[in-house]
């Protein structure tokens, strides 16, 4: 996503608009106050919609898509996995459950995190604003599948004979192996609740005295 370059210009800052939106002016561009202050007003109120239908719906239809879509993909690369191939039926079973609890855990994640907050209105011409917006989400590069391995299995008990002569999954009681998967839950959930931060520019115009953006926060086509 680009950042606003605020660098560029010689800003003023007019003050605090509600909902926590800075807003600030280029230097030179004649506006004045109260048209400061009703502009911002209006394309809050544009981007505040924005944040609430994410919020109040599209969210819930893009991680509900997104998880047939991790599933789906998961799936197809187990069948196509030589490795994955030649286990047996009960190691299949471990590593699909291992998988669905990954996926369950990142969209969890992204439900609990993922959200869209205001920053700031730049007007850089009477007419033409640019809104700053981010976009918090978990870190999903933060999530390591082998140390999450190696730190369930010894919170699970697993002596390091058994670890170093393990050559099959099935090899071990279903006990230890419902004590790993619950354990890979908790390292994938820990790793997941770290974040990180992406920023989101909408260039807003006045067309015919009213605001408008053809920028979207987010592409809901992308997960039908």
């Amino acid at each position: 996503m680009k950042k606003i370059l605020l660098g560029l210009f010689v800003l003023g800052t007019l003050g605090m608009a509600q909902q926590n939106y800075e807003v600030f002016v280029k230097s030179g561009v004649k506006i004045s106050q109260s048209e400061v202050d009703r502009d911002s007003k209006e394309i809050e109120n544009i981007v505040n919609k924005m944040i609430n239908d994410y919020e109040t719906r599209d969210k819930k239809i893009m991680l509900k898509k997104s998880r047939i879509i991790f599933l789906r993909n998961v799936k197809k690369q187990n069948q196509n996995d030589e490795v994955y191939k030649n286990f047996n039926t009960e190691d299949k079973e471990f590593y699909d459950k291992y998988f669905e609890i990954a996926v369950n855990e990142m969209i969890n994640s992204l439900d609990k995190i993922s959200k869209y907050v205001p920053k700031s209105i730049s007007f850089i011409d009477k007419n033409i604003a640019k809104v700053e917006v981010i976009e918090i989400l978990p870190n999903l590069e933060s999530s390591n599948g082998d140390d999450d391995v190696e730190r369930a299995i010894k919170k699970a008990g697993l002596t390091d004979e058994e670890t170093n002569n393990l050559e099959h999954i099935s090899d071990l009681s279903n006990q230890k192996r419902e004590k790993i998967l619950k354990y890979l839950g908790e390292e994938i959930r820990k790793e997941l609740s770290e974040t990180t931060e992406e920023s989101n520019i909408l260039e807003f115009k006045k067309v015919n005295g009213k605001w408008e953006t053809k920028d979207k926060l987010y592409d809901l086509s992308e997960f039908k």
